[in-house]
């Protein structure tokens, strides 16, 4: 057997039911592995907000624009993190990019001015940019189609039980040891992880000897391969091909821009100051946005879980509704502004507010169906592009209207822009479309 290859084909059926064990058995290393390193993506992109003053005063600077440089460093990524993760593969991708944010690491840790801190920074975020986007790529290419949405909103779990983690148990860690020290642990691990992809990360099943997903399931249930997930093409094609996607590409991209730049208005930058500076909910604030984060992580992995399994059938029609429910939160936020002091009304509102925010996690999969295989991350990425270029441009709009003054009409002001950007989205989801059994990959029309 050459290596990059099968002999699953001249295999006997023994002998084909021990090579299928084996790849469903090695990928899930595969993904323990990089879902580790995607936890603490999340974990890297939090420590602003809980170390972010220790920094500061220590070596000066702003807190926002440490913040900043993170969230526009991170998304300038997302087009080429697709582009390495189609092009270079997975395992080479996030060895050098997890290799990178580990410098970046060490450089915050040793940093003894401001500059140095932000160049540390933009190095985490650029190498902790190029691990999703693998992950997806690996996905595509070590599971079936149906376990595309579960896995999905898995990962997304993950990553938000990372950001949960980054709050107070790394406020009771940079207390006992320091926020320098963080950046050293976290520099470790993250290097720890790189290793690891090296070693255990293989882009295709292939390059171990193992048939393909495509392979089993033609042997096992006669399905023809439409989609080989071996196959290349080239870079400008598949960009190409993503840009065009019309409908099947920019409504989701739009949708998810507006939800998602809307969420890290309230979950990543004003809740917690809401809440306490026009409520006076002190220290138990932070229970707010902890119980909307688990809102998000319970509805990322079920809906997708349920999509997967058939439950869901149809992505378009649970993110609408789970879109409408987000968009009717924020018009209560709005309406009820500086009214209804009552904690527990406010922490309902918040699980519905996280878990409503969740739905959107299936339109990776929306869009992802729309493409081949030979472009998924680049497809993937793309959304991605406009997720968080939804952070940057709302924490940046939003930044000066509230200002430092916190009072409530700016406050208000700020909900209501929030809540006109949830209908724009709602309708973005309705024109969606959603690919259908038979229908063609973007760009093979006839």
């Amino acid at each position: 057997m050459k290596k990059g290859t099968s002999d699953y084909e001249g295999a006997t059926e023994e002998g084909k039911a021990v090579l299928k064990k084996a790849m469903h058995r090695y990928r899930w290393a595969i993904i323990i592995i990089l879902l580790s390193a995607y936890f603490f993506v999340y974990f890297h992109r939090m420590t602003v907000g809980i170390v972010g003053k220790d920094i500061v005063v220590d070596v000066g600077g702003s807190i926002g624009l440490l913040s900043s440089v993170y969230f526009w460093t991170y998304t300038a990524m997302q087009i080429p993190s697709g582009l390495l993760s189609d092009h270079l593969g997975p395992r080479k991708a996030t060895f050098i990019f997890l290799t990178v944010a580990a410098v970046g690491s060490f450089i915050t840790y040793m940093g003894t001015d401001f500059a140095v801190v932000v160049i540390g920074k933009v190095l985490i975020a650029a190498g902790m940019a190029v691990v999703y986007i693998p992950l997806m790529k690996i996905i595509s290419v070590w599971f079936g189609k149906t376990d595309f949405p579960q896995l999905t909103g898995i990962a997304v779990s993950v990553g938000n039980v990372g950001a949960i983690a980054a709050s107070a148990p790394l406020a009771m860690l940079a207390d006992a040891f320091g926020w320098r020290e963080v950046f050293l642990l976290l520099g470790i691990v993250t290097l720890i992880l790189a290793l690891l992809c090296v070693a255990f990360v293989v882009d295709h099943p292939h390059k171990k000897g193992y048939p393909s997903v495509e392979e089993i399931e033609r042997h096992e249930k006669g399905t023809p391969i439409v989609d080989n997930t071996a196959a290349k093409m080239p870079m400008l094609k598949g960009l190409f091909l993503v840009a065009t996607g019309g409908r099947k590409f920019w409504t989701m991209a739009i949708a998810y821009f507006l939800v998602y730049g809307s969420i890290m208005v309230f979950q990543g930058t004003w809740a917690n100051t809401y809440f306490k500076e026009i409520y006076g909910f002190g220290a138990s604030a932070a229970w707010l946005i902890t119980i909307l984060g688990v809102g998000k992580i319970l509805s990322s992995a079920v809906v997708g879980i349920l999509n997967g399994r058939g439950i869901v059938r149809s992505k378009r029609v649970a993110m609408f509704w789970g879109t409408l429910i987000f968009a009717a939160t924020w018009g209560i936020l709005w309406i009820f502004a500086g009214e209804m002091d009552n904690y527990w009304f406010w922490m309902t509102i918040c699980f519905i507010f996280g878990f409503s925010g969740g739905f959107m996690t299936l339109s990776y999969t929306q869009v992802k169906e729309w493409y081949p295989t030979a472009i998924s991350g680049t497809s993937v990425s793309a959304m991605n592009v406009f997720l968080f270029l939804g952070a940057s441009v709302f924490t940046t709009i939003t930044t000066p209207i509230i200002g430092t003054s916190y009072t409530l009409g700016n406050f208000s002001f700020v909900w209501a822009l929030m809540f006109a950007a949830a209908l724009v989205a709602l309708l973005m989801v309705f024109f969606s479309v959603e690919k259908k059994e038979g229908d063609p990959f973007v760009g093979t029309e006839q």
